[in-house]
């Protein structure tokens, strides 16, 4: 009888093969009618080039046994990103937008985590992916706004000489409520520390 862990990677290697055999025989059908698979590709756009080995790189992620595959997920998370970042871009041509796109990376690397952490069903991979995610979305949010209108129109949406003071106020406020609502905050009292070898008798 077979360990889950080997029947677990039989299964993964036989979904991982056949799909590279799938991939190969669309390629085989489109060299015979005439068109380039690779060719293709660079006409709607070489930011292609990012983004398959990006997806591929995602979905192999899914075909090993846990919890092997979670570097698979949040790294083929941040190269399928960065390839659609630069797809967006190479069609609009606003390069610019990286003053803030730049947030979308560790935000997939967040949503890459959660969404192995769900598949692979591990809470922390689930938390913490969860938690990048949004911080890396506020991030992006936050980062459109400014730099939105100040790329656009050359001027700030609002006025930094005045709303700076709120600014680090309103973060201040955050970071401590943090530390006093989140449990497992560093300098929470949590009770006596219990003695070790190397404390004084």
């Amino acid at each position: 009888m077979q360990s889950p862990n080997v029947a677990h990677d039989r299964r993964g290697a036989m979904i991982f093969g056949g799909l590279l055999l799938l991939l190969g025989v669309g390629a085989f059908i489109l060299q015979e009618l005439g068109v380039a698979p690779g060719t293709a590709i660079a006409e709607a756009g070489w930011p292609f080039f990012v983004v398959i080995p990006g997806a591929l790189l995602l979905l192999s992620a899914f075909v090993v046994t846990p919890p092997r595959g979670l570097g698979l997920a949040i790294a083929g998370s941040i190269v399928t990103t960065v390839g659609l970042i630069l797809l967006v871009q190479n069609t609009t041509g606003l390069w610019e937008t990286w003053a803030y796109a730049w947030a979308l990376i560790p935000a997939a690397a967040g949503l890459g985590m959660l969404t192995y952490g769900i598949f692979a069903d591990q809470s922390a991979a689930r938390s913490v992916g969860l938690r990048l995610a949004g911080i890396g979305a506020t991030l992006f949010l936050i980062g459109m706004w400014f730099f939105g209108p100040l790329l656009a129109g050359g001027q700030a949406p609002v006025n930094l000489d005045r709303a700076w003071p709120a600014v680090v106020m309103v973060a201040g406020g955050l970071v401590l409520a943090w530390a006093l609502l989140n449990p497992g905050a560093p300098g929470r009292h949590e009770g006596p520390r219990p003695p070790t070898t190397l404390d004084p008798l």
